[in-house]
């Protein structure tokens, strides 16, 4: 008799265009001008280009952050929101990039800042409440930090216990001393 191992569950990570465009609304105007509030084939980009940039944020995403469990994924979702924006920004855009035209800096920094989370958050880092229906119910995990002790830090680098060039000779006893 043979126990198959657990399957995870297969998670999508994948946001919705409407979710890319809610980061950057001012790219979802049509020919005439007219801002429609999300991407569609009578914008640039068009709403197909738009999840091909969800596609490659997926996998990138992925390769930044390993597997992602249940718990994450609305946390993972919003950083491919925002990695397709930042990605949109830069491959259609690009001449606005170097201006303040383009909302692509403060995109990479949320982009940033959402990656930094989402990392947390797969590691277990992030305080998770054990009843949902109790706020002051917190489960907060075991990560690791990474900690140099300040005096093996100051040894290695010279700043304590110099090596002296002549060291004092020890003293011999003295025979006659009687102590």
């Amino acid at each position: 008799m043979s126990i198959d191992p657990p399957v995870p569950p297969v998670i999508d990570l994948a946001c919705t265009v409407a979710e890319v465009a809610a980061w950057i609304r001012a790219r979802t105007k049509d020919d005439n001008g007219n801002e429609l509030g999300t991407f569609t084939e009578d914008t640039r980009p068009t709403a197909d280009q738009v999840q091909e940039a969800i596609d490659a944020q997926v996998v990138l995403l992925g390769e930044q952050v390993g597997g992602v469990g249940p718990d994450c994924a609305d946390l993972a979702r919003g950083a491919v929101a925002i990695g397709a924006a930042a990605q949109i920004e830069l491959s259609y855009f690009p001449e606005q990039n170097r201006t303040d035209l383009s909302p692509y800096i403060y995109l990479r920094d949320r982009y940033a800042e959402a990656l930094t989370g989402l990392t947390q958050c797969v590691m277990g880092n992030l305080p998770t409440p054990v009843d949902p229906d109790d706020p002051d119910d917190q489960n907060l995990r075991y990560g690791t930090i990474d900690c140099i002790s300040g005096t093996v830090a100051a040894y290695y680098t010279g700043r304590i216990w110099p090596a002296l060039p002549n060291p004092p000779a020890p003293t011999p006893p003295d025979p006659d001393d009687g102590d």
